[in-house]
This record gives C-alpha cells, sequence and structure tokens, in this order.
C-alpha cells in the first residue's frame, strides 16, 4: 500500500492478469490431460477388444481356410488347405516353359 492507503493499482493489476494467465494454463493442461485418459480408456476398453462375433468369424475362416472339405463329391472336387494349395500352384508353375517373347523384328511387324 502507499503512504496515503490506497493500493497500488498498476501490482494489482500485473498480478491479477499474471494468475488470469496461469489459470488459464492449468485449464488448458487439465482438458488436455483429461481428453488424453478418455481416449486411451476408450481404446482400452472398446477398440482393444475384440467383439466375441468377430472372433468367432475369424476362427470360423481360418478353420475354412486350413482344412480339407468335400466341395462336390459327385464331380469329386475337394477343397485343400490355402498353405498346400499356394504351394501346388508355385511347383506347377515351375514344371511348365516360360512362354517365349516375341522378337523385336516380329513386333515391328504387326
Amino acid at each position: 500500500m502507499r503512504e496515503g492507503g490506497e493500493p497500488n493499482a498498476p501490482l494489482t493489476a500485473l498480478v491479477g492478469i499474471v494468475f488470469a494467465i496461469v489459470l488459464f494454463v492449468v485449464v488448458v493442461l487439465l482438458q488436455a490431460f483429461f481428453y488424453r485418459a478418455e481416449q486411451e480408456e476408450n481404446v482400452r476398453k472398446v477398440v482393444a477388444v475384440a467383439p466375441q462375433e468377430l472372433s468367432q468369424l475369424r476362427a470360423q475362416q481360418q478353420e475354412l481356410l486350413h482344412s480339407y472339405k468335400v466341395v462336390d463329391q459327385q464331380k469329386g472336387v475337394v477343397a485343400i488347405p490355402i498353405d498346400l494349395a499356394m504351394k501346388l500352384v508355385v511347383q506347377e508353375a515351375g514344371r511348365r516353359a516360360p512362354a517365349p517373347l516375341p522378337s523385336a523384328s516380329a513386333a515391328k511387324r504387326r
């Protein structure tokens, strides 16, 4: 206080402005912390947990991909595991001779 008992107005205004800025920063930081915690909880409880129906569907699909099955018994069509099918396709492609590329002179004739 000044000698006459009057408060120092510039100092009071400065202190008020500083506290307002600090309060604003604290509110923004708390809000950011809350949104981050909310997002982590959402991921932990909703996103990271696969629904039971989805888990069952994936298990059924994996079973279809990795098992033998008769598709049409009359025609003798069967399904084989995907890994074996891929190996057989690669082996079959390796046995075939590659088709010859057309020569440059044959390409010009066209």
